[in-house]
């Protein structure tokens, strides 16, 4: 269509070709949209997309190492060109390079066209895959969302399934014959996937399993080669660290008013944010130094830029440590067991003076239902 069809106040959205080579070696070619030139509440209003918790992942492979289930990693292929825009929302997008040497009656300045479905890089691209991919679920016969949204579960006739959303990633745990149905019921949908039936990495996670799939150890590889690409030699020739955090360090009040570079700034915000996702998923030892950094990242000090350095220093040289996920397995007719621990100092923070705060829950054993009843009485 022509640029002077379009409805009043609507405007073209630029797109771009991104070119990719993946870890594995494939060459990818994608049409982006620049999702950045869209109007709030003209071209979209929600845009939120939820994905599955690292807590609740990780309940997935207690699970299965349990229930000795298998674990594949579903993967829908160009999954965000299945979205569907909401009543209202039209977009319109200009001409992506080169198409004019497809069609030299397209005059590049005045032709433009309707997106009829999302596209990668629309803002609203990923909730609206979510929405679909839940809908989908659904029709199949999954059901919950409850306590996470980007879980679900389904009772087929082969056994249970359960299924952890992560845009176009799928983790699913079941019986072999149970995922097979699921994975024929998704292409009937229309889906195209791409199916490993070994789970090794997930979410740039390496899950690693012993033998006979009683215990697993989740670590971050990619991440600590970047992070030793990225400070590797800001920090070779510090010394050795027993601890990540200088303990009873604060970052905040002692130096107020001196700050470092805008390039170390820059440095500082990165290294931080790739230590908060080794928090998140491997290195929860590291929590609460990495969270004394968060506190300074608009007003980074000297101090805060070596309290930095000696995490990251603490990390690299304990690379070889990961999160060791071992359950107890017990009896058959079991129950979660889940013991919750926590702890508070007074006052600890010294820029505001409130607590500093921390929990913990594991589930450390299983019981049988007859003598959970009996611990009740």
């Amino acid at each position: 269509m022509k640029r002077r069809d379009l409805p009043y106040g609507r405007r073209c959205i630029k797109c771009k070709w991104v070119f990719k080579i993946k870890r594995n070696g494939v060459f990818r070619s994608r049409l982006v949209a620049c999702g950045y030139s869209q109007i709030p509440g003209v071209d979209f209003t929600e845009h939120f997309a939820p994905v599955i918790n690292d807590i609740t992942w990780r309940i997935l492979l207690v699970a299965m190492m349990i229930w000795k289930l298998d674990a594949w990693l579903i993967d829908v292929e160009t999954a965000f060109l299945h979205g569907e825009f909401d009543e209202g929302e039209q977009i319109f997008m200009n001409l992506p390079v080169g198409y004019d040497l497809v069609d030299s009656s397209i005059d590049m300045s005045e032709d433009c066209i309707e997106l009829m479905k999302t596209a990668y890089g629309t803002v609203q691209g990923a909730r609206q895959w979510w929405k679909k991919f839940v809908s989908i679920l659904k029709d199949i016969g999954f059901e919950g969302g409850d306590a996470d949204p980007c879980l679900m579960h389904w009772n087929s006739e082969h056994g249970i399934v359960f299924i952890g959303l992560y845009v176009d990633d799928c983790l699913c745990i079941g019986k072999p014959e149970a995922l097979e149905l699921v994975e024929a019921k998704l292409k009937e949908k229309g889906l195209t996937l791409k199916t490993e039936k070994t789970l090794k990495d997930y979410l740039s996670c390496d899950v690693s399993f012993n033998e006979d799939r009683t215990k697993a150890v989740l670590r971050q590889p990619h991440l600590l080669k970047t992070l030793e690409e990225d400070f590797g030699e800001m920090v070779r020739n510090m010394p050795k660290y027993k601890t990540p955090g200088t303990p009873g360090q604060g970052l905040v009040c002692s130096e107020e008013g001196v700050t470092v570079t805008p390039e170390e700034q820059k440095q500082f915000r990165s290294g931080t944010g790739k230590l908060l996702y080794l928090v998140k998923h491997t290195r929860p030892d590291i929590a609460n130094a990495v969270r004394e950094l968060s506190k300074v990242l608009d007003s980074t000090t000297p101090r805060a830029m070596k309290e930095m350095k000696r995490i990251i220093k603490h990390v690299l040289d304990t690379k070889g440590l990961g999160l060791k996920i071992e359950p107890v397995i017990g009896s058959k007719g079991l129950l979660w067991n889940v013991v919750a621990f926590s702890d508070s100092d007074y006052a600890g923070d010294p820029d505001s003076r409130k607590s500093v705060s921390g929990f913990m829950f594991i589930y450390v054993e299983f019981q049988s239902v007859g003598e959970a009843k009996r611990n009740e009485q």
